[in-house]
């Protein structure tokens, strides 16, 4: 019996994949933070698509959670055939002001915790192929982004190592994928960062659980980069037509007016 691996589960971007994914037939195993409510999450998504599912609480900012989630799978005989790399975080405001804890909290969630699940799920995902991997990079990774740097820099990141291994897995019958949605309202706090934002946080809006859909069906298919929403697939194509100076000031006047 195969099953899907979600991070960051428990509500918006995650959430909706399990569920899409549980609509098509597929098993999900939800991992997410602890006190998320993940217990009543996998039970309701059981019980409505007569699937099976398993959750595990965990904080993937430590170090050993990667490794901890592998042995619990192995533990519970659960074959995984796709690995979803949902489970990330970012902040409007300038470098200088970040706390050096929170600066490591996202590099170790958005890069560390992607990177190190992926390694130990790689062997896994070769061993149950066809396989699938995806992870959420957001259209942010395309450019530098002021008053995001660090979020920016760490979906870029992302970005170019999934792209990579796409390619190293193509033998294997493992098919990467790289998700790039827009701005999208995945709670109160990003809903009212979007509202103050400028003109490209509002054209590039995207509904949660349509990005979500769009994610897991395209990934089935084999889709390299998935980016939702035409408005969005032509507006990155526009802004590449910007000199980088100029970019960079559109940026950071539309981004910084978030955290205002």
């Amino acid at each position: 019996m195969y099953y899907t691996l979600i991070t960051g589960a428990s509500q918006g971007m995650g959430k909706e994949m399990a569920i899409k994914c549980a609509s098509l037939g597929r098993n999900v195993l939800l991992i997410s933070l602890p006190n998320e409510n993940l217990s009543n999450t996998a039970s309701t998504i059981a019980e409505n698509h007569n699937i099976k599912t398993d959750h595990l609480e965990i904080d993937l900012t430590k170090i050993d959670s990667p490794k901890k989630i592998l042995e619990w799978v192995k533990k519970n005989s659960y074959k995984v055939n796709f690995l979803i790399n949902n489970a990330g975080f970012g902040g409007v405001g300038a470098f200088e002001d970040y706390s050096f804890e929170y600066i490591n909290l996202m590099l170790d969630l958005n890069i560390k915790a992607t990177t190190n699940l992926t390694h130990y799920f790689i062997p896994e995902l070769k061993k149950n192929a066809p396989s699938h991997l995806l992870s959420n990079a957001s259209m942010i990774a395309n450019f530098p982004c002021p008053y995001k740097s660090l979020y920016a820099a760490t979906k870029t990141y992302v970005k170019n190592f999934t792209r990579a291994i796409r390619e190293e897995l193509k033998p294997h019958n493992v098919k990467v994928s790289i998700l790039q949605p827009g701005a999208t309202p995945t709670n109160e706090i990003v809903r009212n960062q979007i509202k103050s934002g400028g003109f490209f946080a509002k054209i590039s809006v995207t509904d949660v659980k349509s990005v979500a859909e769009k994610a897991i069906d395209k990934t089935l298919k084999g889709q390299a980069i998935i980016i939702p929403g035409l408005k969005n697939r032509i507006s990155l194509k526009a802004v590449r037509l910007f000199p980088m100076p100029i970019l960079q000031r559109i940026l950071a006047s539309n981004t910084k007016s978030m955290n205002q």
